[in-house]
């Protein structure tokens, strides 16, 4: 009987089905994914000068638009091009742990879209150029590099998988002329030729979103971070989305040219939100970085005056996003997001940029941020959960923690002007004496060797201290409401993890205020009401109640129609005030349901817009105060009939 010794060495596992990974992943994938996976490729190639241009041959063939991208890398040999497009996860980019570049962008980015093929010339100085046809076989469905049979000197065929470009009649392209002119002795071109041979692919994917002329140059300013001075990145751009007015040959498409295309230079989000050029409508007012406690670091840019005219092809208003490896993740522009950061003012949230940087993967510790397989979203390993989804909320906030001074002026100047919040201290210390004792809030207070931390940005009363004294045992005393007046003591109070010890508290008299703004600085104009709970001058929070809303308008409308026409305003600020009471009442009485609900729950259930809108849309409560309030004012209203 023989005997088997068992080996440490395995038979690799084999791939089947390729097709259908490929196209999976490239519906996972994001608009535009092939235009960064084809940048970052030219870059590890070295390239310095890198270009997604239009094939004019074919254009003035046959009438079809192909988009080419062409780069001035090291360029690739025959066996080089066979590895890297005909292997998954090859060409000496294999497929990595959750940081690493996984060897399967570019294909799973264009094959879905190009299956006719994808014609790959490479020029590797000192050789001749090299050519390869990456396509799918449409009866197996499988996506490989097309064979040629090849006739040699002695007249036998050799079949290949190269070939040196030809003259191809049949798609009206000389291959070995898709060359640009400021190529030197290296490079690589790649032709689309979409899913059939007379597919215009110098858009995108017409499938997707991909259908803008500007397309691929404004996925790349808001992609990609910074562009390095030493590389060139232009893209060439129609200047019509109807055919009928694309130029028909090179030589209509040149400068003064009716039809003629506008060569646009990629130079990364960063430029154009500094956009140091001289602009007389505005400029870059102030920047920084904020340092976040978990070691992500937080980029603001805050312009002053009118942006530039910049839309079509950069980011010109505000947006938050996060930042890996010097590219964008995660782009929001809504006006939640920026409710947590304490800015909720349109003026302040379109000329604001705040850009999160966590700290990478790292191997060792199994923490950090790393892209998902498609390269288009970001998530975290070493949280609260494995492979979370970016805590954007909570470092949105703790950047309102510790908002910068420049930012909070910009925000209080825009409200100048505006219809101020509630300021009646009467009314609010008579209702804390009416509910104070239901009405309790969870804070952090600084205690002396607590078992949590704080950042204090919250009064509290005098006998509390920091840390360290024998004064920070006391309980607290109810803390003022007013947002900038009648400081009580140092600062000991907050809601987020800080430098200074602290121990969770309920903490009596929490009213947040209610500040009235447009509809334009709601998420969406039908919302009657939304809560921000960190705003620099109200630490309790607020509540933004939109004075421009029909159901609040109607209101106004019916109880002016009651009094004489000269105490039309009168009333509608008595209307107001009596939304703004019923709004800081529903946030405060809610604070109590974290006795009964998570506290998430209470945050992203009770104080949605939807919530507090459908809790405001009652017209008895509502309307029994302002009758009264008026005919304590006014005298009695007048008869309906």
């Amino acid at each position: 009987m023989s005997t088997r010794k068992s080996s440490t060495r395995i038979h690799a596992m084999q791939s089947a089905g390729t097709q259908h990974f490929v196209e999976r992943t490239y519906r996972e994938g994001g608009v535009f994914q092939w235009v960064r996976e084809t940048l970052m490729n030219a870059l590890e190639a070295g390239a310095r000068h890198i270009e997604y241009g239009i094939e004019w041959q074919a254009v003035e063939r046959k009438g079809v638009y192909r988009r080419v991208i062409a780069d001035d890398g090291k360029g690739m040999g025959p066996e080089e091009l066979e590895e890297f497009f005909n292997t998954f996860g090859g060409g000496s980019k294999p497929i990595g742990e959750a940081a690493e570049n996984f060897g399967v962008g570019s294909k799973t980015s264009l094959l879905p879209w190009n299956r006719h093929g994808m014609v790959v010339v490479s020029w590797v100085e000192g050789q001749e150029p090299s050519m390869v046809w990456l396509q799918q076989d449409p009866e197996t469905g499988e996506y490989g590099l097309k064979i040629w049979s090849v006739e040699l000197d002695d007249g036998t065929q050799s079949i290949e998988t190269t070939t040196r470009p030809y003259l191809d009649e049949e798609h009206g392209c000389d291959w070995a002329a898709v060359r640009p002119d400021w190529m030197g002795a290296h490079g690589t071109v790649i032709v689309l030729l979409g899913n059939e041979p007379t597919d215009d692919t110098v858009l995108g994917d017409p499938t997707r979103d991909e259908k803008g002329v500007h397309g691929v140059a404004k996925y790349l300013n808001h992609r990609v971070w910074e562009i390095s001075k030493d590389v060139d990145v232009k893209v060439d751009v129609l200047q019509s989305d109807m055919k009928e007015n694309w130029p028909r040959s090179a030589l209509e498409a040149r400068p003064k040219e009716p039809r003629a295309t506008i060569r646009r230079t990629v130079r990364g989000a960063r430029h154009w939100i500094e956009y140091t050029r001289n602009h007389e409508g505005g400029r870059l007012a102030d920047s920084g970085t904020v340092p976040l406690d978990d070691g992500t670091r937080a980029h603001w840019f805050l312009w002053s005056g009118e942006r530039p005219n910049i839309h079509g092809y950069a980011p010109q208003h505000g947006f938050i996003a996060a930042l890996y490896k010097n590219e964008l993740y995660n782009h929001q522009t809504h006006h939640s997001p920026y409710r947590a950061l304490g800015v909720s003012a349109t003026p302040v949230r379109q000329r604001l940029w705040v850009v999160f940087e966590p700290r990478a993967f790292d191997k060792e510790t199994k923490t950090g941020v790393f892209p998902t397989t498609d390269r288009n979203t970001l998530k975290l390993r070493g949280g609260s959960g494995t492979s979370d989804e970016l805590p954007m909320s909570e470092w949105a906030n703790a950047f309102a923690d510790k908002m910068p001074e420049s930012v909070r002026k910009a925000l209080a100047d825009t409200r100048l002007g505006d219809a101020r919040g509630i300021e009646d201290e009467a009314w609010r210390n008579r209702l804390l004496e009416r509910f104070g004792s239901r009405w309790k809030m969870t804070k952090l207070s600084a205690r002396k060797e607590g078992p949590e931390s704080v950042q204090p940005i919250q009064k509290g009363g005098r006998q509390l201290t920091l840390p360290g004294t024998p004064a920070a045992t006391r309980s607290p005393r109810i803390a003022s409401s007013a947002p900038t007046k009648n400081p009580r003591g140092p600062e000991n109070l907050g809601a987020s993890p800080g430098p200074s010890s602290a121990r969770t508290t309920r903490v009596g008299g929490g009213l947040p205020h209610c500040r009235p703004v447009k509809a334009s600085d709601m998420d969406n104009p039908g919302y009657l009401a939304a809560w921000q709970p960190r705003d620099p001058q109200c630490p309790n929070g607020v509540v933004l109640l939109n004075i421009e809303h029909p159901v609040l308008a109607q209101q106004i409308a019916y109880h002016q129609a009651q009094y004489p026409d000269h105490f039309a305003e009168q009333v509608q600020q008595e209307v107001v005030t009596v939304y703004q009471e019923m709004a800081i009442s529903k946030i405060a009485h809610s604070e109590g349901m974290r006795s009964f609900l998570p506290s998430r729950e209470v945050e992203q259930g009770l104080r949605t817009p939807q919530a507090l809108t459908l809790a405001l849309l009652g017209l008895v409560g509502e309307d029994i105060l302002i009758q009264n309030r008026l005919r304590g004012t006014l005298g009695k209203a007048r008869s309906n009939g």
